[in-house]
């Protein structure tokens, strides 16, 4: 990867630096735009007089998409919205607002088209296989089809095209070589990030979802986060009978339901630069809500009664036989089990999470029997 452009540039993470990529290919290179627009886009070329890829323009009220591909014939103009997803995951409602007639009727707007619409098309394009957009309007498709597009291109007609897009693919590549696990590979090991582009989360998601969990216990979140300085990988680990209900509001008044407005999950957690893994236990207000927003919302005392029941869910909880668990640490964090996992094999860690995990999960179905 020495010689790879992104690599050499650092830009590899940057979703605007390859969403330029892909729109200056397409728009300079016949080969790439005819395979492009026809594999990963749906559309064939040859019924358009004119096709220009934009990247980062304004759709009104809507937003900013990735890419906008303008496809133009003697009558019509066609839309292809482009949403280019690394490492981000979609903002809020993001792909319900760019997929919307609105969004639409601002790009035609913005580009003055004078034509009739015709088809408007949503792309997905996403580095993640199981990253998926809210809005049913957008065709999904993965980075990795790009290796395809390459293999129909017969005879390349712009050479930096063909570097910038081959290094990509390289990159790609290298990513999600980190879906493949084996049962001998070193933990540590695999999660490295040695494209940048966090393929070590990859085998950190696909790892964890292999394991087997008992007693209903799902994986009902992976997340990434960075905080002074550190990044982590993490997961949630949960049940129904854990988050019962929410709290909720009627006429701007809220109310917490101590006996079931609570949320406990179990949450591995992966330090990347101190190569730490610890598995959390939290007990907090479903949804989440921070200590201050709590105080300033709900009854003072429908709080005291919610603290006073996660106090004694922690007395009960402390008095089980969970020998290596430290409780403490925070206001939702309520005991941590810190693993040395720094010469073990995935087939280690595996039956070592999964003893803890369902260990943990047992006691947390008796104590709340208890409360």
């Amino acid at each position: 990867m020495k010689n790879n452009l992104f690599a050499i540039l650092g830009i590899q993470t940057r979703e605007d630096c390859i969403s330029n990529a892909l729109a200056y290919a397409i728009n300079t290179s016949k080969s790439f735009r005819e395979q492009f627009l026809k594999q990963v886009c749906g559309k064939d070329i040859s019924k358009y007089i004119s096709v220009n890829a934009h990247t980062r323009i304004s759709a009104g009220a809507s937003g900013i998409p990735d890419i906008v591909v303008i496809l133009e014939n003697q009558s019509n103009a066609d839309i292809v919205l482009i949403e280019n997803k690394l490492k981000a995951e979609e903002g809020i409602d993001q792909t319900i607002r760019y997929s919307s007639r609105k969004a639409v009727d601002g790009l035609m707007n913005h580009f003055k088209l004078k034509k009739t619409l015709g088809e408007s098309s949503f792309v997905f394009l996403t580095l993640f296989p199981d990253q998926y957009p809210t809005s049913k309007e957008y065709s999904v498709h993965r980075h990795s089809e790009l290796q395809d597009v390459m293999l129909k291109i017969y005879q390349w007609d712009n050479e930096l095209v063909k570097q910038l897009i081959t290094d990509w693919v390289a990159l790609v590549k290298s990513f999600y070589e980190r879906e493949s696990i084996s049962l001998s590979d070193i933990f540590y090991d695999m999660l490295k990030d040695d494209s940048g582009l966090d393929g070590g989360f990859l085998y950190f998601r696909r790892a964890l979802s292999k394991l087997s969990l008992p007693n209903s216990l799902q994986r009902e979140e992976f997340y990434r986060a960075s905080r002074h300085g550190r990044r982590y990988y993490g997961a949630r680990i949960s049940k129904a009978s854990w988050h019962p209900s929410e709290i909720t509001e009627i006429d701007g008044t809220w109310s917490l339901d101590a006996l079931t407005n609570f949320n406990i999950h179990i949450e591995p957690q992966y330090n990347v630069l101190s190569r730490e893994f610890n598995c959390f236990l939290h007990y907090e207000v479903n949804p989440y809500k921070p200590e201050q927003w709590v105080k300033a919302n709900v009854p003072a005392c429908q709080y005291n009664e919610y603290l006073d029941r996660r106090d004694k869910f922690v007395s009960n909880l402390q008095i089980q036989s969970l020998s290596g668990w430290s409780f403490g640490g925070g206001s939702n964090q309520i005991a941590k089990l810190t693993f040395d996992f720094s010469k073990s094999t995935y087939a280690e860690v595996k039956t070592v999470l999964e003893q803890e995990i369902g260990r943990m999960a047992e006691v947390i179905d008796t104590v709340l029997g208890q409360i």
